[in-house]
């Protein structure tokens, strides 16, 4: 608490610590920078607050290369969406050629990256309102005219040795699967072929890759038989267009609230670290935030509070952490990354 304390009077107190509003003042985007030298390592954070009650203001997820299988710096990201505001997004698993988001990805209302894991996930609806918590969803694939529908256990991410994946063209060309199991190959909503493993990925389709099917997999689902994908969500994560899972939540109803152990989270991942986060306020304005330096999530929790945040998560940090805005990058990192978070103003 200390510490908390030492940073808001720097902010309060010093010009020199507090850079303002790096726009004017009546655009809905302030910047806040924060210094802390209390603790054992100096601690600099910035802060923007966004006002998404402004009709001009957009928060969008963005992928690496606009692909879910590449990895790009924030900063390029950012300039390439013509954003304002970028930080980095979710956790991403890098396994030789596929590098994947972990969680849920949406994009305009469509589920386009799922492996799998229920986190703590920040969704904006279409009027601009933030959720904060962990959905609960089911993709699957469904085939209305014979009958059948299969579960996804992940779409774009690496096969498991016992799943059935969804790959589409925002994956690449190929599935770059490997070994057993059969692929389905669709086409205008149409089965068009089939594949052992590493199947082209129609521009205009996708391929179901199944992990345990055999030879009969013509025989089950047939050529030109229609097929559909559907996701189901539950309110009121079913309003949601825009979604990223980060972890752990940080808090809720304004307290504090950290489900690092709740989420089954890895030790690393709890260790004091650089941290990228955002939060909501009971005025639907968004607050994202990097520190760089070591922090606890319970400290960066308490700095949301003083910033009068409702409801607040953190995402990807470590060498991960990167903030550009208007042009510049507010942070010294620039690992690449699966996907960002970003603001653009029309």
């Amino acid at each position: 608490m200390k510490v908390l304390k030492f940073i808001v009077c720097l902010v309060l107190i010093s010009g020199l610590i507090n850079s303002g509003n790096s726009f004017a003042k009546k655009d809905p985007v302030e910047h806040i920078f924060m210094r802390d030298f209390s603790g054992a390592t100096q601690i600099n954070a910035n802060i923007i607050k966004i006002d998404l009650n402004n009709p001009r203001i957009a928060v969008e997820v963005a992928l690496a290369l606009n692909s879910t299988n590449r990895k790009e710096i924030v900063s390029t990201i950012a300039k390439r969406e013509k954003a304002i505001v970028a930080i980095n997004g979710s956790f991403f698993h890098s396994r030789s050629s596929v590098h994947s988001a972990v969680g849920l990805l949406m994009l305009d209302g469509n589920v386009i990256s799922d492996s799998g894991h229920r986190r703590t996930s920040l969704g904006i609806t279409e009027d601009k309102k933030v959720i904060i918590g962990i959905p609960k969803i089911k993709n699957m694939i469904m085939m209305p005219e014979i009958g059948v529908n299969l579960n996804l256990n992940g779409i774009n991410q690496v096969r498991g040795k016992t799943h059935i994946t969804l790959f589409t063209p925002l994956f690449g060309k190929t599935t770059k699967t490997n070994r057993g199991g059969r692929e389905i190959i669709v086409k205008d909503s149409r089965v068009i072929g089939y594949s052992m493993n590493n199947a082209k990925i129609p521009s205009d389709g996708f391929v179901i890759s199944m992990a345990k099917a055999d030879s009969k997999v013509a025989d089950k689902y047939p050529i030109g038989t229609q097929v559909f994908i559907n996701s189901v969500l539950n309110s009121p994560w079913n309003r949601v267009k825009t979604l990223v899972t980060g972890s752990p939540q940080l808090l809720k109803n304004g307290r504090v609230y950290n489900t690092y152990y709740a989420e089954k989270l890895q030790s690393s991942i709890k260790a004091p670290n650089t941290r990228t986060a955002v939060g909501i306020t009971q005025t639907n304005k968004l607050i994202m935030i990097t520190v760089n330096g070591r922090i606890t999530f319970n400290k960066l929790a308490e700095l949301f509070k003083k910033l009068g945040a409702r409801d607040a998560l953190a995402l990807d940090g470590g060498g991960s952490t990167e903030m550009y805005l208007d042009g510049k990058n507010m942070t010294p990192n620039f690992r690449p990354v699966t996907n960002a978070i970003v603001v653009k103003y029309y």
